[in-house]
């Protein structure tokens, strides 16, 4: 009876644990949403000044500056091109977080990489359920596979150990 309590306890915990994903995928998609609005408006400011002074992109104009003489011309050019590479990160983690599964999205999520983004967004990351139907049986048919990957140890340890009691010659 304490084992099946057991085992209910821990099914529930990576139930909930694994409910929490799709939901933070949608706090994170929010996250950089915001960045991604900001960095596209100075972008368009980039597009606009480099068409008002003659350049055919914000990046022709951004090579120019780059070729300037003056050090602090250079390292704006520089910020530029960062909030440019910036830029395109993002559209390609907001193409993942929006249209990825949830492998995906869970693995953009924990990467390494983004630990710091990461404790950024569950800050102010609250629990809920996920009301996607898709989600929750996803969720579900992982919290059951984790549960059994937990188990198996277990398992074999006592089918180990019952194959070692058969196989015992008996003392009598």
């Amino acid at each position: 009876m304490i084992k099946r309590l057991f085992d209910r306890l821990i099914f529930g915990g990576l139930l909930i644990a694994t409910l929490q994903i799709p939901m933070l995928a949608d706090h994170y998609l929010q996250y950089l949403s915001g960045f991604y609005d900001a960095t596209t408006k100075q972008i368009n400011a980039y597009i606009n000044n480099a068409h008002r002074h003659g350049f055919d992109s914000a990046e022709s104009m951004i090579d120019a500056l780059l070729k300037e003489n003056s050090s602090i011309v250079r390292v704006d050019a520089e910020q530029k091109q960062l909030v440019i590479q910036q830029h395109k990160e993002l559209e390609q983690a907001i193409t993942t977080l929006s249209t990825g599964n949830l492998i995906e999205k869970a693995l953009f999520m924990f990467n390494p990489v983004r630990f710091d983004e990461l404790q950024r967004v569950l800050r102010h990351f609250k629990l809920g359920i996920p009301i996607d139907f898709k989600s929750i049986v996803i969720c579900v048919a992982i919290a059951l596979g984790l549960n059994a990957v937990l188990y198996l140890p277990l398992i074999l340890f006592r089918h180990g150990r019952q194959r070692i009691t058969r196989a015992a010659p008996s003392h009598t």
